[in-house]
């Protein structure tokens, strides 16, 4: 693959991760969740409460729960020579992403035209996510994998998976 490819594909898989674990946190968890609660699930909780207040913080508190974990990943596919640390390195900046996605206006140009293009999640995709009835666009830093993923109900389908095998519920 060329390198073009292996950064688009790094990306998307990166975006796909991040939704995935966006979906777990909006649907599972909570501030009483164990271990997570205090460091994910009602900073989640309150996001979608409060969009903006996501905004206030500095970068390291909008970002350590995604750094941190995805560059020890990133760090074990450089110690092994696997080609996915790009994937992990993309993947410890979806909150920032995230964050330009309700930055509307109060972003560099580049940053902007790269919503434009759908490449980066524009705010107007993200709204989605933050309407009723909150079950969609979990995908937060590209416009391109939540068409294919909401179309195919993908997200449905992996709830009913899981309150099948697992047989817990969403929380919401």
């Amino acid at each position: 693959m060329d390198w073009i490819g292996w950064i688009l594909l790094s990306w998307l898989a990166a975006d796909f991760i991040a939704g995935f674990v966006h979906w777990w946190e909006d649907r599972y968890t909570d501030h009483n969740t164990p271990f997570v609660g205090a460091l994910v699930g009602g900073p989640n909780k309150l996001h979608h409460s409060e969009p903006l207040a996501f905004l206030k913080g500095s970068y390291w508190q909008r970002n350590y729960t995604t750094i941190v974990p995805s560059l020890a990943v990133c760090g074990l596919c450089l110690w092994y020579g696997s080609s996915a640390w790009l994937t992990f390195a993309f993947l410890s900046q979806a909150n920032e992403v995230h964050c330009w996605g309700h930055s509307k206006g109060r972003l560099n140009w580049l940053i902007e035209a790269m919503q434009e293009t759908g490449l980066v999640q524009s705010p107007r995709s993200h709204a989605g996510h933050h309407k009723a009835p909150f079950n969609c666009r979990y995908c937060v830093m590209s416009d391109v994998l939540n068409p294919w993923l909401d179309r195919a109900r993908f997200w449905y389908a992996l709830e009913w998976l899981v309150a099948s095998i697992l047989r817990v519920r969403p929380k919401v």
